[in-house]
Order: C-alpha cells, then sequence, then structure tokens
C-alpha cells in the first residue's frame, strides 16, 4: 500500500515547526543535564556539562537542521520523510566525536575523560528525538 506524495511546507509551518523543535531540543537538553546532574557526579571542569555550552551548540546545530529543513523543502518530492532520513544519519555522524573522545580523550582539545564523551551521547540522544517529533508533529498537522 502506497501513501500519496507529502506535498510541500508552507514558509509559515517551516518557521513554526522548526522554532518549536528548536525549543524542544533546547528544553530536553537543559532537563537532561538536570537529571544526569542529580543522579551521576558529572566533571566539573568539563565544559560540555555546563548550560552555556549546551544550550548554545543545541541551537546552533538544530537552527542548521532547519535551514537544510529548508532547503530540503524545495528540492525533494516529500521533504518530510527526505529530511527524516538526513535527520537520522546526521544524528549518527554526531556520535563520532564523543566516540573518538571516548577512545582516547587526551587527543580531544577539551579534555574530559572518556565517560564524559560517552555521556554526552545521551544529550545527542535527547536532542534528536526532542528535535524530530516535535517536527513531525508540528508538520504533520498543517
Amino acid at each position: 500500500m502506497s501513501t500519496p506524495a507529502q506535498t510541500r511546507l508552507s514558509n509559515a509551518t517551516l518557521l513554526r515547526a522548526g522554532g518549536a523543535a528548536v525549543a524542544a531540543a533546547v528544553v530536553a537538553n537543559i532537563v537532561t543535564r538536570l537529571i544526569l546532574g542529580a543522579i551521576i557526579p558529572l566533571s566539573s571542569d568539563f565544559m560540555p556539562f555546563t548550560l552555556g555550552p549546551i544550550i548554545a551548540f543545541t541551537l546552533l546545530f538544530t537552527l542548521i537542521g532547519v535551514g537544510v529543513l529548508a532547503v530540503v523543502n524545495r528540492v525533494a518530492a516529500n521533504p518530510l520523510r527526505t529530511y527524516n532520513i538526513i535527520g537520522v544519519i546526521a544524528f549518527f555522524v554526531s556520535l563520532i566525536p564523543n566516540l573518538a573522545g571516548a577512545a582516547n580523550p587526551s587527543a580531544m582539545p577539551m579534555g574530559g575523560s572518556g565517560t564524559d564523551y560517552l555521556i554526552l551521547i545521551m544529550f545527542h540522544i535527547a536532542a534528536a528525538v526532542a528535535f524530530l517529533g516535535v517536527l513531525n508533529v508540528l508538520a504533520r498537522r498543517a
């Protein structure tokens, strides 16, 4: 059974769904930081565990994600499906530096331990689930 191709997203939907998805990812990472900080000792001298970088990097990369969606929306026959595929691939690619840091933390410019880099993966998961989840729900409602 095939489904009809999805129409392109309007600019208003792109802005609304994209903005909400960015906000959801930032909130998800802040909540993740608070929960992780309450249940496990996080290295206080590891900059990626502080709120400023958590917020800044989540904003930066999710805004880039919305920009990618805007391009995909113009060129793909089924933009949301295509974007979801790209998003999942981007998620796995984003884990590479963390896995490299876990394997050899002394080679990383931010310092930290191997465990610190593995813990960072939790932030990637939280942001990806929140971002893609909210984006899909709101974009499909339009």
